[in-house]
């Protein structure tokens, strides 16, 4: 028998399975990650990043609001039917906003260690995402229906313009100066009925390089007439330039409105694993928590023995 249990003892133990090998690495890995996790320099590293995403997320607000406060004031300066756009370009602006005011609230609560306003920032940072991706997807794409649309409304403001309106004559004459052109289609839509097309269509002076609007009406006048003889007028029409630049206002709207969404995400996600973080002030606590002494135990045995010695 002494044999046998030597040969039994001399016997390889057996490998461990392949099922106790990867439950023994899933501990020992997520032993070493919660170790890491409540590290103060892994939630000094959040803190800062939170932060820098918070300016970063505040700045693209301002943009967005810039920008889309433009757009809106140029979809209203030539028709009211662009009442759709204009609603939502307000609303992107009113949520960049809400989103200024609440990334301040959350960098304010992470330097205060507070884990309720994370709660409500990320929440809200998520809610005003979505709605920004909603106007994005539906209101700011130009649609050849609001092709249509501008082109209806520069033609009408440009027979306000030609009937001596005053806000219309101001509106073309920035137009025709900023953009270099002339007339909805080419400056031929200044010409008179009935003028042979040797003469030089009678233009405004805003269709003249030389324009000016600080020189006095005689010497706009005068510059005109010269550069009507001389036909140095622009020659192009503003309707496409104008509808290049209402897609570009667009895409600058786009452009700016996805980059503040991708920045809230971000935010909202370091916000989260900010919430997973315990505090120093708790992890203090937790280690320098008295552990309890063996007095009661021994009080314990000698009210037994002595309730024994009673009974005897």
């Amino acid at each position: 028998m002494g044999n046998a249990r030597s040969a039994q003892e001399n016997e390889p133990a057996p490998a461990p399975g392949p099922a106790k090998t990867h439950e023994s690495l899933g501990k020992f890995y997520a032993a070493e990650i919660e170790e890491l996790r409540q590290k103060p320099c892994c939630r000094n590293f959040l803190k800062i990043l939170f932060v820098i995403l918070g300016l970063i997320t505040i700045i693209q607000s301002i943009v967005v609001i810039a920008v889309t406060i433009a757009s809106a004031i140029a979809s209203k300066i030539f028709s009211k039917e662009q009442s759709g756009r204009l609603v939502a370009m307000i609303i992107l602006a009113v949520t960049a906003a809400i989103t200024i005011s609440m990334v301040i609230y959350a960098i304010i609560a992470v330097f205060k260690n507070k884990k309720k306003p994370l709660h409500a920032t990320a929440a809200v940072m998520l809610i005003m995402s979505i709605i920004q991706a909603v106007i994005l997807g539906v209101c700011v794409r130009v649609s050849p229906e609001d092709e249509i649309l501008l082109n209806r409304s520069l033609v009408e403001s440009f027979r306000l313009a030609r009937e001596d309106n005053p806000r219309h004559v101001k509106i073309w004459g920035a137009m025709q100066s900023d953009l270099n052109c002339c007339g909805v289609y080419s400056a031929e839509d200044y010409r008179i009925l009935n003028i042979p097309s040797y003469f030089a269509p009678d233009v405004p002076i805003s269709c003249c390089p030389g324009y000016d609007p600080k020189r006095s009406e005689l010497v706009q006048e005068r510059e005109r007439e010269s550069c009507k003889a001389r036909r140095e007028y622009y020659e192009a029409g503003c309707k496409s330039p104008m509808m290049e630049m209402f897609k570009f206002g667009c895409t600058l709207v786009l452009v700016n409105a996805s980059l503040l969404i991708l920045s809230k995400l971000l935010l909202a996600l370091v916000g989260l694993l900010l919430l997973k973080q315990k505090p120093k002030e708790e992890q203090l606590t937790v280690v320098t928590a008295p552990t309890p002494m063996p007095r009661a135990s021994m009080s314990q045995g000698k009210t037994k023995s002595i309730s024994t010695s009673n009974g005897l």
